[in-house]
């Protein structure tokens, strides 16, 4: 008798189990389908592909979609990342104020939702950072954006040159407030980067950031720069 219990207990839970594992794969697959066109059009982007600035703008209105349905993969994520920063970066704050203005807070918005399924993706809170500065540089609240995608990321090199762009050109007032980070990555770019892609990423540096970076030369030593006046091949 208490077999026969034991057996259908067992059986009811099983039935659970796979039920649960059908709903969740279920859900897997309608996320996949209701975003496929995102993650298509934005694997073109990545890839170097020319995408029409229509498009662009019809897939980038899609990311609300991400966001409604509570999607927190990470592919899907990454997807509507990449489309939200295409349309920003296709927008001319001079041409179109409102329409760049739009782009700038649906980026924002939508990194936000990013950082909220994936808080240590560094790669994210160095985009907010960067959409953030370009609305309203607020130095305390930029420098803090820069400062996790450091400590996420402190060691990466492709992470590392990438932040120097966004680096070379914030405030005096935004580069003061990170110093720690900036001295970090600065140091780690100058001891450990890869000779051709530092000397290539360094190449133009703009007037308030020359000042740190040239602190930050000094310090590492003549042994650790030496090797950046040996020429790069092509």
């Amino acid at each position: 008798m208490f077999r026969g219990q034991f057996v259908s207990v067992t059986r009811i839970a099983f039935i659970i189990v796979t039920l649960v594992f059908l709903v969740l794969a279920g859900r897997e697959l309608y996320a996949s389908i209701r975003t496929a066109s995102i993650s298509i059009v934005a694997e073109r982007i990545e890839r170097g592909e020319t995408v029409a600035d229509d498009v662009v703008a019809k897939y980038a209105s899609h990311s609300v979609d991400v966001v409604d349905g509570h999607y927190c993969r990470s592919d899907i994520v990454a997807a509507g990342v990449t489309l939200v920063l295409a349309q920003l970066d296709r927008q001319n704050v001079n041409v179109n104020y409102d329409t760049w203005a739009a782009a700038a807070s649906s980026a924002r918005q939508y990194l936000r939702y990013a950082l909220s399924c994936m808080p240590t993706n560094s790669n994210f809170w160095l985009r907010l950072a960067a959409v953030q500065s370009i609305i309203a540089e607020e130095p305390a609240a930029v420098a803090g954006m820069m400062k996790r995608s450091v400590v996420l990321a402190p060691y990466d090199q492709v992470m590392i040159l990438t932040r120097f762009y966004f680096w070379n050109d914030f405030t005096d007032a935004t580069l003061a407030a990170a110093k720690s980070a900036l001295d970090s990555d600065l140091t780690t770019m100058l001891k450990l980067g890869d000779r051709c892609r530092v000397n290539a990423t360094i190449k133009e540096i703009s007037p308030q950031l020359r000042p740190i970076f040239d602190q930050a030369w000094t310090s590492v030593g003549d042994s650790a720069t030496a090797r950046f006046r040996q020429r790069c091949s092509k």
